[in-house]
């Protein structure tokens, strides 16, 4: 009878647990290896890196993190009629300065079919140099719409390839909610597409997401709201979710889109504005809020104002910045004096004036001559001093209460010491934002005990 082979076996493996600690030099030779072998076997996998365009409103850009950026999605939610198209018009514009190499496709599905000339009115409007704009209303579903983007990603690469120059493109889509499933032309019953679309979109995006980051495309997608039903039972997520905004939520509410999304702004109509009101626009305030913001803290918002015609001012929505509290600052600091830094157009009497006030002495270092609020644009345009003091001011409050105020207050953790139960953000319209004359600074804020003594601001006023 034959013997009965020993099989042998052995445990290679070491137990770590009981070594001393490696040294911090012997470990980044760890790190290094890491590098190397990620680098050789997985290169491949590692998008460029994304790039911002900021859309020149300066509070808005440093709540957005610098801008708009691409690669990834980009959401503008809001009611019908707040202004989500002419923003869209309106960037594009900002896109064309500041890439000379750019071309702009805005799929319309929305507007398919409309007779009327907005969007050539849109073109004029913002000056938009239609060589490198366009404009396509079609009638297209979810299956098509990816198929199209890819296709002109191709052909982008194509370019490239052979020229071995770079191209920046903007894809901006109008709107999600308008955009069909591919089954529905074959539908005779609703009940056989429930579902259907969040599905396909789904999948289109998981699908062509790396399209986007690889080829750093800008994408600009447009939705609609619908009203936030509340349901009822055990099974329902009791955790407010991203894209629900009180009474409405994203139409397109699906869960892979909307991981994927880079920004999702909501915008919120407020107050309407006359050309009584002494800007000499007709329009409305329009708050914008950071639902999801991958680069920089979110669940934050600016006010700016809207013009219906020529889409967000530049100046009237600074000034307003310049001159009230924001939401998220009401919410965090209740009152004026509590401000990191002060805001910057006083009230004297029925005027106003601009004054600087240097945050590291505290001392005020420059006033303007006192004005009527409606001749401030006026002078803004025509008074170049003013106009370059204007801008200094508004960069250095932007840096004071944005990115080191609003934004420490989260990354520092410091928001557990400023009390805020008794202020209710959803109930907080622009008629509660008021300018108050006392002003003082919050010195007992961590994050703005002292600023470098090299920080230099008093020669930028100095004739």
């Amino acid at each position: 009878m034959a013997r009965k082979k020993e099989v042998i076996t052995s445990n290679n493996e070491t137990d770590s647990s009981n070594f001393i600690p490696a040294d911090e030099s012997i470990t980044e030779k760890l790190g290094e290896a890491f590098e190397k072998i990620i680098s050789r076997d997985y290169g491949y996998t590692r998008a460029p890196k994304p790039y911002m365009t900021p859309f020149g409103i300066q509070h808005l850009d440093a709540l957005l993190g610098g801008g708009i950026v691409s690669s990834a999605p980009v959401v503008l939610s809001s009611t019908p009629e707040t202004g989500k198209s002419t923003f869209a018009f309106q960037f594009s514009k900002q896109f064309q300065l500041h890439y000379p190499n750019s071309i702009i496709v805005y799929l319309d599905v929305e507007g398919a079919g409309n007779t009327s000339n907005n969007t050539s009115s849109r073109i004029e409007i913002f000056c938009i140099d239609q060589k490198r704009f366009r404009y396509e209303p079609i009638m297209i579903d979810i299956y098509g719409f990816f198929h199209m983007v890819e296709t002109l990603v191709n052909i982008k690469k194509q370019f490239e390839d052979k020229l071995q120059k770079e191209f920046k493109i903007m894809i901006i889509w109008d709107s999600i909610a308008a955009t069909s499933c591919s089954k529905i032309n074959d539908a005779d019953d609703p009940n056989r597409i429930i579902g259907v679309k969040a599905r396909q979109l789904s999948f289109c995006i998981e699908k062509y997401a790396p399209i986007l980051a690889y080829n750093r495309i800008t994408f600009l997608t447009i939705d609609q709201v619908r009203a936030n039903i509340q349901m009822e039972g055990p099974y329902v997520a009791k955790e407010k979710s991203v894209g629900t905004w009180n009474d409405y939520k994203a139409a397109s509410s699906v869960v892979a889109f909307n991981h994927k999304v880079s920004q999702w702004l909501y915008l919120s109509r407020k107050t309407a504005i006359t050309p009584n009101d002494g800007m000499g626009i007709s329009g409305w305030y329009l708050n914008i809020t950071t639902e999801k913001n991958k680069n920089a803290p979110s669940q934050e918002s600016v006010m700016c104002v809207f013009d219906k015609r020529t889409g967000l001012h530049k100046f009237w929505s600074e000034y307003t910045f310049l001159s009230e509290m924001t939401r998220s600052e009401l919410k965090y600091f209740k009152e004026e004096k509590n401000l990191p830094y002060p805001l910057s157009i006083k009230k004297s009497g029925p005027q106003i004036y601009l004054e600087f006030i240097d945050p590291v002495t505290k001392n005020s270092n420059y006033c303007s001559e006192k004005m009527y609020r409606k001749n401030a644009y006026d002078k803004y345009l025509n008074d170049e001093n003013f106009r370059n003091a204007f801008d200094y001011v508004m960069s250095t409050a932007v840096e004071q209460r944005i990115t080191s105020g609003l934004f420490q207050l989260k990354t520092c953790g410091l928001l557990q010491s400023i009390n805020t139960s008794s202020v209710d953000e959803d109930i907080i319209t622009h008629e509660d934002i008021t300018t108050h004359e006392d002003i003082t600074t919050h010195e007992d804020m961590a994050t703005h005990e002292k600023l470098e003594d090299e920080i230099e601001y008093e020669p930028v006023f100095k004739d």
